[in-house]
C-alpha cells in the first residue's frame, strides 16, 4: 500500500505542494526550515484530524493518494473543513471529502478509520528507549483496534508523544514464538535474530542473547553482552524501528498475511539518522532494505552520507522557502554516491558555512599565490595546510608538485 502522492495547501508555512513518492526509498532533504518534517506531519494529518500539532489556515487542505490491493484512494481532507484558526487550538467544521478524481475512490480522515488495512506507520526523530520495568506478558489489542491506534496516534507518535512499547513487544514474543498458534510471530522472530547482525555496523555482531526471568532482554554489540537500555542510542535508535515495524505489521494484518519479509506498507520516519555513526549512515538504508524488501520508507535526513547510500530516483530536494503559490516535488533522477559529503552538504543542502573552513581558505590562499607568483606565500600558505589536512590529500600533492616547478624556475 504504497503513498503515490501528498498534496498539502496552506499548511504551516506551506503553500500548495504537490510530492510524488517512488515505491522504495524516499529521502526528503534540503536545509533548515524548508519543512521536511512537515511533510510527514501533513501525511499523519491526513489519516486522522489533529489541530494540536500544526497551524493551519482557513483555507487549508491535505490529502494523501494511496493504493491498496489494486484500488486507487484519496485520504485526507478538502477544502472548508476548518471552523477556526487558533495556536495549537485549531478546530474542524465538518469532515470535507478531498476533490475526487477518475480511478480514485475519495475518503475523509473519518472513513479512512475504518477502511485503512496497514495504516503507515509513522515514526518520530526521538528513538530512546526508556527503562520501564515489566510484570509479564500482556493481552495485545485486536487487529481493528491497532489500525485506528496507528491512524489517531501518527501526528502524536511524529513528535514523540506517543510511547512505544519496544520492550513489552520483546518479552510477549520471546515467550510466545514456540506455541503452535503462533507460526507466523515464530517466522518473524527468526528473520529478525538472523537479521539483527547485518542491520549493525561493521564487526559490531549485533544480536539478542536472552530475556531472563526477570524479564529483561539481553543483547550483544562487540562481543559484549547488555541489557536493552544500556545499548548506545544508535543501536536503540534501529533498534526502535525495527521492532516498530514488525509490531505494526503483526497488529494490523490478519491471520495469513503477517510474514513482515513480504508484507508491503509505507514507513514514515524522520531523521534516519539520528545518533548514528558515519560509517552506519552509509550503511543502514541497505540493513532496512534486506530485512522490509516490500516496504516504501519516507524518511527525512540531514546526513550526506545517507544520501550517498541513496539510489536513483530516490532523493527529494525541497527548497528553503516558497515564494510562489505552487510547487510540485518528485524523486530526482540522479544518484549521489560518486559526490563527495562537502558536495553533497552545499549543492542539496544548502550549507554555506563549509567555504570559511580554515581548509577552504588555505586553498584558495595556495592558488592566489600561484596565480601571483608568489613563491615565498605559496610556501607559508602550503605549511600551514599541510598542518591540518590529511597526509593523503591529493590537493598537497598538486601543490607540492607546483612549488617544485616554480622554485625550478627560480633556480634557472
Amino acid at each position: 500500500m504504497p503513498i503515490e502522492r501528498l498534496h498539502v495547501k496552506n499548511l504551516k508555512h506551506f503553500p500548495e505542494i504537490n510530492i510524488r513518492f517512488n515505491e522504495g526509498f524516499n529521502f526528503i532533504t534540503g536545509p533548515n526550515g524548508c519543512g521536511k518534517t512537515s511533510v510527514l506531519a501533513a501525511i499523519a494529518h491526513s489519516m486522522h484530524w489533529n489541530g494540536k500539532y500544526s497551524r493551519h489556515k482557513e483555507d487549508s487542505e491535505y490529502w494523501i493518494d494511496i493504493n491498496e490491493a489494486g484500488k486507487n484512494y484519496r485520504w485526507g481532507l478538502g477544502p472548508g473543513f476548518i471552523k477556526s484558526v487558533s495556536y495549537r487550538n485549531d478546530q474542524i467544521r465538518i469532515y470535507t471529502t478531498p476533490p475526487s478524481e477518475d480511478g480514485r475512490e475519495s475518503k475523509h480522515v473519518h472513513d479512512a478509520l475504518s477502511t485503512f488495512k496497514l495504516p503507515p506507520l509513522i515514526i518520530g526523530a526521538q528513538r530512546k528507549i526508556a527503562y520501564k520495568n515489566l510484570s509479564g506478558v500482556i493481552k495485545e489489542k485486536s487487529i481493528q483496534e491497532s489500525r485506528e491506534a496507528y491512524c489517531t496516534t501518527g501526528v502524536s507518535s511524529l513528535y514523540n508523544e506517543h510511547e512505544r512499547e519496544v520492550k513489552q513487544w520483546l518479552v510477549n514474543r520471546y515467550f510466545m514464538v514456540d506455541k503452535p498458534w503462533a507460526k507466523e510471530e515464530k517466522q518473524n522472530w527468526e528473520h529478525l535474530m538472523n537479521s539483527l547482525p547485518k542491520i549493525g555496523p561493521f564487526s559490531s555482531e549485533f544480536g539478542y542473547v536472552e530475556t531472563g526471568r526477570d524479564l529483561e532482554p539481553i543483547f550483544t554489540i562487540y562481543d559484549k553482552a547488555c541489557f536493552l537500555e544500556e545499548l548506545s542510542s544508535g543501536f536503540q535508535a534501529v533498534l526502535y524501528i525495527i521492532i516498530a515495524i514488525f509490531e505494526w505489521v503483526e497488529s494490523c494484518l490478519p491471520e495469513g498475511e503477517r510474514i513482515v519479509s513480504q508484507a508491503s506498507g509505507t514507513v514514515v520516519i524522520d531523521e534516519l539518522d539520528n545518533h548514528l555513526h558515519p560509517e552506519w549512515q552509509l550503511t543502514v538504508r541497505q540493513g532496512i532494505e534486506t530485512l522490509f524488501p516490500n516496504m516504501q520508507f519516507i524518511v527525512t535526513t540531514h546526513s550526506p552520507h545517507l544520501l550517498a547510500s541513496a539510489k536513483e530516483n530516490e532523493i527529494i530536494l525541497l527548497p528553503s522557502s516558497y515564494p510562489d503559490e505552487k510547487y510540485d516535488f518528485q524523486p530526482s533522477e540522479k544518484a549521489y554516491s560518486g559526490w563527495s559529503t562537502d558536495l553533497i552538504l552545499t549543492d542539496l543542502m544548502g550549507v554555506e558555512s563549509l567555504d570559511n573552513k580554515d581548509y577552504e581558505k588555505l586553498v584558495r590562499a595556495c592558488y592566489d599565490s600561484i596565480r601571483e607568483n608568489n613563491l615565498a606565500a605559496l610556501k607559508d600558505n602550503y605549511a600551514r595546510l599541510e598542518f591540518i589536512s590529511h597526509p593523503g590529500d591529493e590537493v598537497l600533492i598538486v601543490l607540492k608538485t607546483r612549488i617544485a616547478g616554480m622554485e625550478a624556475r627560480a633556480d634557472d
